[in-house]
């Protein structure tokens, strides 16, 4: 299960643990995953760009990143997804 898959079963769990309503811990998430795939993957550069989007600091992304799992989980859903059947 990927990090969007476990951030939707804990979302409430991670806004109640960080202080942030659930609607903002979404939002935040989608930003970082949408800044994930339009900077070649670089997390770092989605980390920042979600916060800066959102008005938060880069520990509150990073923090709901972990919560849900952590960019493992995610990087390996992208490449997962990218890499086409008999291609490696």
């Amino acid at each position: 299960m990927g990090l969007f898959d476990n951030l939707e079963t804990k979302a409430g769990q991670i806004a109640k643990e960080i202080g942030l309503p659930v609607t903002d811990v979404h939002a935040i998430a989608n930003t970082f995953h949408a800044n994930l795939t339009s900077s070649d993957g670089n997390p770092e550069e989605a980390i920042e760009a979600a916060a800066a989007q959102h008005g938060v600091d880069t520990a509150t992304v990073r923090e709901i990143i972990t919560r849900a799992g952590g960019l493992d989980s995610e990087i390996g859903d992208i490449a997962e997804h990218s890499v086409k059947p008999g291609g490696i």
